[in-house]
């Protein structure tokens, strides 16, 4: 078994806390973006309770930003998010 990457167990905890399992999420289409990537994923932003779980893991510093090939409706603020992460040293940007 492959150890995980650093802060993988803490960004899972976070992610369990932000969109608990069994519960209902709202999937949310980007309508700038295409419908599912090269690998034929579906490609979507994820909303619990009203909140963006991606900005909330880049907030956090549970996660990194994706560079997309083409600007993102969301973009300014992930990129806002990561920005604060890391200037403040949270998540992963503070531990690896």
């Amino acid at each position: 078994m492959e150890p995980s990457e650093c802060y993988a167990a803490d960004a899972t905890r976070l992610l369990e806390r932000l969109a608990p399992v069994g519960s209902t999420v709202d999937l949310v289409t980007d309508t700038a973006q295409p419908s599912r990537d090269r690998y034929d994923r579906l490609l979507r932003y994820v909303d619990h309770d009203a909140v963006d779980v991606a900005r909330e893991l880049l907030a956090s510093g549970a996660a990194r930003r994706y560079e997309a090939d083409q600007a993102l409706a969301r973009e300014e603020s992930y990129a806002g998010a990561v920005d604060d992460a890391q200037g403040a040293e949270r998540g992963l940007w503070g531990s690896c």
